[in-house]
């Protein structure tokens, strides 16, 4: 699944606002996944020459969209399921639990 293109490619692109991507694309190359401060994984992105051309477009590694292809397949849609090592993903949860 890939992303895009946004950003100076197509500014006007439904994911742009005041002319950044707001799901964060394209991302960074990486060699390894980590942590970020809010405990989501950033994920590796291999700078290995692959890419794809759409419309015009050099696409590589950095737009491509983490995805589960189980629950794709078997739900039809783009599910992607992550583990978040924060606290404050447990109080997101929480907060609607009260509520229901």
């Amino acid at each position: 699944m890939i992303h895009g293109p946004c950003g100076v490619l197509n500014p006007y692109s439904p994911c742009m606002a005041d002319g950044i991507c707001t799901k964060g694309y394209p991302k960074q190359f990486r060699e390894a996944t980590a942590e970020n401060v809010d405990g989501y994984p950033m994920y590796r992105r291999r700078d290995n020459a692959n890419h794809v051309t759409i419309n015009g477009t050099y696409v590589d590694n950095r737009w491509i969209v983490a995805y589960n292809p189980y629950l794709t397949k078997k739900y039809n849609a783009h599910i992607n399921v992550e583990i978040c090592s924060s606290i404050t993903s447990i109080k997101y949860i929480f907060k609607y639990l009260q509520g229901s």
